[in-house]
């Protein structure tokens, strides 16, 4: 059984994701607690970590920092987890070497779970770069109802069409969306 710690600071979020990640078959140790993230990092071998931006005495960032400072090898999967994003916070989980940056906002918990499939390889994702030269290409931005132009209004950046496989809805169900592979902005 996968194991999942959820260090998330709101109590009624973090009992939703709790409870689908239960679901989803996860063994799952929650807290609000900083330390306690830190402390379950080193006793209980999580196969990836989901730590909140606001958690007290030690948050996200600091156990991302600490993650990355690890000598001995031990560095694991961390996702860094918001209420809402904040100016630059996506950039610092990036620099950070976040496996992911997650916005509670505007993004289910099921799209949590998948996410988290495909960090620990699980869950089959696919990333295409567009030929924006393409006649098909232009249909299919158009079809989505995005800009022709496709670039990342975080950082310039070209967005690639992400396909990730929807096992919920059957091996042949794919959920798309647009990307940037810099900064993990999703449209």
């Amino acid at each position: 059984m996968r194991k999942i710690i959820l260090g998330i600071n709101n109590d009624f979020l973090r009992e939703t994701f709790y409870q689908v990640f239960v679901e989803k078959d996860f063994e799952v140790l929650k807290t609000k607690s900083g330390k306690e993230v830190q402390e379950w990092m080193r006793s209980e071998n999580p196969d990836v970590v989901l730590a909140d931006i606001q958690l007290p005495e030690k948050n996200g960032f600091d156990i991302l920092k600490e993650n990355k400072e690890e000598k001995s090898g031990g560095r694991m999967p961390i996702v860094i987890f918001s209420d809402v994003e904040r100016k630059n916070e996506r950039t610092k989980a990036i620099e950070l070497e976040a496996k992911d940056f997650i916005v509670a906002a505007t993004t289910t918990p099921e799209e949590v779970v998948r996410r988290v499939k495909i960090i620990l390889g699980e869950q089959k994702s696919y990333r295409i770069a567009i030929n924006k030269k393409l006649y098909n290409a232009k249909e299919i931005i158009s079809d989505f109802g995005y800009d022709y132009d496709l670039k990342c209004p975080n950082c310039g950046s070209d967005l690639i069409l992400n396909l990730i496989r929807d096992l919920s809805r059957g091996e042949d169900c794919f959920k798309v969306s647009f990307i940037c592979p810099g900064c993990f902005y999703s449209k």
